[in-house]
This record gives structure tokens, sequence and C-alpha cells, in this order.
């Protein structure tokens, strides 16, 4: 039985559209795991080592990503922070904004005008997360 020059290509074009779609799946799943995996470890540091203060939502806006029903949100946050011990005053309040994941239990307590606990970093006071803990979840 001999394979034309037709079937080789036929064969050949079936193989580079499976490792088409195995590369189009993976691909994504991997970079999702890596910015998750970022985001978790970033948090982690925060809450243990942040500097806790008082925020208030400012906007919220969906970024279309959800992970396990949980929405990753774009959140503005205006941060009051809370005077340091052995200084005179508070530091000046800012506004940053983050991307975050909020839990769907969470949500209620999350939205524009509400007040949050928040840490932050010291050294970058762009670098915030929401303390779920403090609001009573996780």
């Amino acid at each position: 039985m001999d394979i034309g020059a037709g079937e080789i290509g036929v064969i050949l074009f079936t193989i580079l559209i499976i490792v088409f779609s195995i590369a189009a799946t993976v691909i994504p799943i991997v970079l999702v795991v890596k910015f998750l995996g970022k985001m978790s470890g970033q948090r982690q540091a925060l809450l243990a080592n942040g500097v806790a203060a008082q925020a208030r939502v400012v906007q919220l806006g969906m970024t279309g990503t959800t992970i396990n029903d949980n929405p990753l949100l774009q959140i503005v946050l205006e941060v009051q922070p809370v005077m340091a011990p052995g200084y005179r005053g508070a530091a000046a309040p800012f506004v940053t904004s983050t991307q975050m994941l909020v839990p769907m239990i969470a949500m209620p307590r999350v939205q524009p005008g509400s007040v949050v606990p928040v840490r932050y970093s010291p050294t970058n006071p762009q670098e915030i997360t929401i303390d779920f803990r403090q609001m009573g979840f996780m």
C-alpha cells in the first residue's frame, strides 16, 4: 500500500492541527497558573508583613476573568493610613489601584463606598491587598 503525496499532506496537516490545539489549550493554563502563583505569593507577603490600614472602595471594574467562580476585579482604593508609633501623625491618604480575586461571599462587603481593611507594602504603597481575614472571610 503506497501513501501518496496528498495523504502525507493530510497527515501532516492533521498533526499540525493537533499540536496547535494542545498548545492553544496548555499555554493559557500555564500563564494563568503562573499569574495566580505570583499574585498569591505577593498577597501572602503583604498579609504577613504589610502595614494595616483602612481603605474606601472607590471603584470596581470587571476584568472578565473568574477563577472557581470568584471574579478577578480591578479595584480602586482610597487608603487612609493609621498613625504609626513614634510619629506625630498618620501618613497622608493615597489612592491606588489593584487587581485581585474577590470571594463571591465577600462581594456584598466590597462595593463602592464601603470601607475595607487592607495591608500595603511600606516600601511601595501601590502594592496592596484587602485583608479578607479581618472581614471574617477565609
